[in-house]
């Protein structure tokens, strides 16, 4: 919503026509997705797809809707680091003391996440499977819960976006392990990446991008993703995303599909490993 909110003027302004924000929330996303799934094909609905846009079709056995072809990528506009943060009263002060905690001591390690296959659940299964380690989820009604929980004591690590964990670990109540991104956030520019702390594979972030219905014309593809293109340039959208903790990130059409194919199949192997389902 709050995306959406600091892209929509400007893209009035540059397409010559208002453009106004409709939230449909519900069913893990699934409800606003399927009502542009479902629009006529005109460029004239679009939606906010983030990384859960991805991980719903694993997640549910079924959809009503096809998420490559009732969906057509236009461009990715923004993501957002995510922190791999532990109790600082906990001996871990590395992924390496914490995987090998882990391994020597099965059923001892758990959790948090801001709920069943949600992203940040699935990080962490995809951690897990990467690294052969068994951590017991405890899954929270949202990130503030969660937090709330490993601050508390109550977990011992959680996957998490920077602008809910940033405050807690500037302030030494959280410690920082390591990023989830290829490369390390400027935030945190001593915090090694996953990457660098044993998992070669792990390159993960918490994207946002614009999707129209599936079977829109080229052309209209392609002016949308040119106009977003500028706006994400202007420095008052890139201060505005840093505020939420985000960063600019462009992509085209071809570019984001591309990217979005790759989604789909990383959040599908952390989903069968973790055995979520969401019906």
């Amino acid at each position: 919503d709050v995306t959406a909110r600091i892209i929509a003027p400007h893209l009035a302004k540059a397409l010559g026509q208002p453009v106004v924000i409709d939230n449909k929330p519900g069913a893990g996303t699934t409800i606003g997705t399927d009502f542009v799934a479902k629009s006529p094909p005109d460029g004239h609905v679009l939606m906010i797809a983030a990384s859960s846009t991805a991980i719903v079709p694993s997640l549910y056995k079924t959809l009503p809707y096809d998420p490559r072809k009732d969906l057509t990528p236009v461009a990715l506009i923004a993501s957002t680091t995510n922190y791999l943060v532990a109790n600082p009263k906990s001996n871990f002060r590395s992924v390496a003391e914490l995987v090998e905690f882990a391994r020597r001591n099965p059923g001892k390690l758990n959790y948090a996440s801001s709920g069943n296959g949600s992203s940040t659940h699935l990080a962490v299964e995809l951690m897990k499977f990467q690294g052969q380690f068994f951590a017991l989820h405890i899954p929270y009604r949202g990130v503030g819960p969660a937090m709330a929980a490993l601050l508390a004591g109550e977990v011992d690590f959680l996957f998490d976006a920077g602008p809910a964990s940033a405050p807690s670990i500037q302030a030494g109540k959280a410690r920082l392990l390591a990023v989830s991104t290829r490369t390390r956030s400027p935030l945190f520019p001593d915090a090694p990446t996953l990457v660098e702390s044993g998992f070669p594979d792990f390159d993960i972030d918490s994207w946002t991008g614009v999707m129209a219905t599936g079977g829109t014309p080229q052309a209209v593809v392609e002016r949308v993703a040119a106009e977003l293109r500028g706006i994400v340039a202007l420095p008052e959208v890139a201060s505005a995303f840093g505020k939420l903790g985000m960063a600019v990130r462009f992509a085209g059409h071809a570019e984001f599909g591309s990217f979005f194919d790759a989604e789909i199949k990383r959040w599908g192997v952390a989903v069968k490993f973790s055995g979520a389902q969401a019906d």
